[in-house]
């Protein structure tokens, strides 16, 4: 139960980091490219593309570590299962 929560808290942490750095790339790219609304929005496009990708990572790490908890789940499993 305990791992269940961090690993839910981390997943919220680590998807709040991933706003947080994708407001702070929109920010620059505002002050970067103060004036000229079309470079704002490429260089917005690039900050939408690294937030998707960066939500992708927490994602794939979260599916493993549910991976390895399930795999340790049947493990104990099948030890019940074959022991006299």
């Amino acid at each position: 139960m305990t791992a269940l929560f961090f690993t839910a808290l981390f997943s919220v942490t680590a998807q709040a980091d991933c706003s947080f750095k994708y407001q702070i790339c929109e920010k620059s790219c505002d002050v970067k490219h103060l004036g000229d609304d079309a470079a704002v929005a490429g260089c917005t496009s690039k900050c939408v593309a690294k937030r998707g990708a960066c939500l992708a990572e927490v994602g794939a790490e979260k599916t493993v570590e549910a991976g390895k908890d399930a795999w340790e789940g049947t493990k104990s499993f099948i030890k019940g299962l074959t022991d006299d």
